[in-house]
């Protein structure tokens, strides 16, 4: 009795010793699991996701687990790891070259088969293929598929996915917000301030040579006094806002700020009472995706404008919430009338999407009636909190929480990483006339009467009178008849040549000069004296 009495204990003993080793093994199983999902995310991103999965519940809540795969999903997509460096870029661009140099080598068929081909190369590497261009309403595929057969090709691309990828995994795991990194990664900023050394140093090494004199200028020379340099670029986009105040004091027209904001599913955070948390509505798109959802809403908007015959202009400048989310803030200029139609109009489109959230008729969109006309000093705060942090060391970044000169960087990497353009005037004529205009020196006595007023209100940075030529002209871009073929063998973009009348009657031309550049041509000063440089390519 005794033996059939104890036979059910050890029964039970060994069903929990089961239990207790299938326990074991499925705590491997899923500690194998979270290694490998972190495993995917830099390194020291690593401790701050554990520990956020943990703060969410831990491997036994269901709801963490799933968090945990969408904060890394980003890591599994393409072949090149998110902590790359920029020489793990440059062999991976070789290696992925040399893989579509393979494929076409081996596909059998036309060239739809060989773009077929290098378009999933391209999947498995995690960019974007080559579009190819429509010649006569057909696709010209062969300067596609030789772009992917070019390692300089595959490294932009690669340095755009990489640096894109990292950012919306950085996102996704909340590691992009106030009280950690605002804006973008540290990842980010780090990467951007490597690229501008590079670009600085190869720019101190070039040569700019004049095909037919031979003359030559450093390259450096060139671009500092171009707007690649923050203070001609902030300069010039006051000249033109200072312009628009003052057409519309001339027209009579009135200004209003409007704010233009994404709908709750594009922001990763939120912020209640000050402190930011998880979004729980949040679907996961990018500050690119967000940023393309504004432009087309916008372009609704401005082709409602004009359909109803509207005048409104302005500026727009786009800066990012503290969560990497673009918003808009726009300066608008035009009759009281129409900017109030255009005010409506673009509200309601603004509020044609989920307009039953929580804060959207509040957050959506926002305007202000400026006091006077002074969009000039309203957009001075915004263009230097964007470019260079001038004249404001001392203020405060709301979305940071930090001074506004401590930010400036991390803005600059943000747009740069989303390829984000972050200021754009509309209603007013193309500043490449006005650029243009400004390098023809001498006076356009051939030239009609408007082209002559607007070459010099140009020089002298007078944008109102320039647009008001420009207007009475019917002032256009001149470009190259010639076609000019790229190295993988479609058009490459014609070269401006001068100004001229919308009819043809009258122009005014540069003084072109066939000028190359010379990569590392330039004799420069190291500790061992002076030596020249090889001229080799600067990728």
């Amino acid at each position: 009795m005794s033996g059939r009495r104890g036979r059910p204990f050890r029964y039970a003993a060994d069903i929990r010793r089961d239990l207790e080793i299938l326990d074991r093994q499925e705590e491997a199983r899923t500690e194998a699991w979270i290694k490998g999902r972190l495993a995917r995310m830099p390194l020291h991103w690593g401790a701050a996701i554990a520990d956020e999965h943990r703060k969410r519940g831990g491997s036994d809540v269901a709801a963490a687990n799933a968090w945990l795969l969408g904060a890394t999903e980003e890591g599994g997509r393409g072949l090149v790891p998110l902590s790359a460096s920029e020489d793990d870029i440059r062999t991976a661009a070789k290696v992925a070259a040399n893989e579509a140099r393979g494929r076409a080598q081996v596909v059998r068929g036309g060239g739809a088969d060989v773009f077929e081909s290098m378009a999933h190369t391209c999947e498995r590497w995690g960019v974007e293929p080559a579009v190819p261009r429509m010649v006569d309403g057909k696709p010209d595929i062969m300067p596609s598929v030789r772009r992917m057969l070019c390692r300089r090709w595959w490294l932009r691309r690669l340095r755009v996915a990489v640096g894109q990828r990292c950012e919306a995994a950085a996102i996704k795991a909340g590691m992009v917000r106030r009280g950690k990194w605002c804006y973008v990664s540290q990842d980010a900023v780090v990467r951007r301030l490597c690229q501008k050394e590079r670009q600085r140093q190869a720019i101190g090494r070039a040569l700019l040579e004049d095909t037919d004199t031979g003359e030559q200028i450093d390259l450096d020379q060139v671009v500092s006094g171009s707007v690649s340099n923050p203070a001609i670029k902030r300069g010039e986009l006051m000249v033109r806002i200072r312009g628009f105040d003052e057409v519309a004091q001339g027209e009579g027209w009135a200004c209003e700020f409007w704010t233009l904001t994404a709908p709750s599913r594009f922001h990763a955070q939120t912020t209640a009472g000050g402190r930011p948390a998880a979004n729980p509505v949040y679907d996961g798109s990018s500050p690119r995706e967000a940023q393309n959802y504004l432009v087309k809403l916008w372009a609704r908007a401005r082709a409602a404008w004009q359909r109803r015959g509207l005048q409104v202009v302005g500026l727009r400048t786009v800066e990012p919430h503290h969560d990497a989310t673009p918003h808009w803030h726009l300066i608008a200029y035009g009759p009281e009338a129409d900017l109030q139609a255009g005010r409506d109009l673009l509200k309601g489109y603004a509020l044609q999407d989920s307009p039953g959230e929580a804060g959207a008729e509040k957050r959506r969109f926002v305007w202000l009636k400026a006091k006077g006309l002074d969009g000039a000093a309203y957009a001075a705060k915004y263009l230097a909190k964007n470019i260079d942090g001038r004249g404001l060391e001392g203020e405060r970044d709301r979305e940071a929480g930090g001074k506004v000169a401590d930010t400036v960087q991390r803005v600059e990497a943000w747009a740069a990483v989303w390829r984000i353009r972050q200021f754009q005037f509309w209603g007013a004529p193309a500043v490449t006339v006005w650029r243009t205009l400004r390098k023809i020196r001498q006076a356009c006595a051939d030239a009609a009467a408007a082209i002559e007023r607007a070459r010099m209100a140009a020089d002298r940075a007078s944008w109102a009178d320039f647009w008001k030529a420009c207007v009475d002209g019917d002032l256009v871009l001149l470009k190259e008849d010639r076609e000019r073929l790229t190295q993988y063998g479609d058009e490459a973009a014609r070269r401006v040549v001068g100004v001229g009348e919308e009819s043809g009657e009258h122009r005014a031309l540069l003084d072109l000069r066939a000028w190359v550049v010379k990569w590392g041509g330039r004799v420069v000063e190291g500790a061992a004296g002076r030596r020249s440089v090889p001229l080799v390519p600067c990728l």
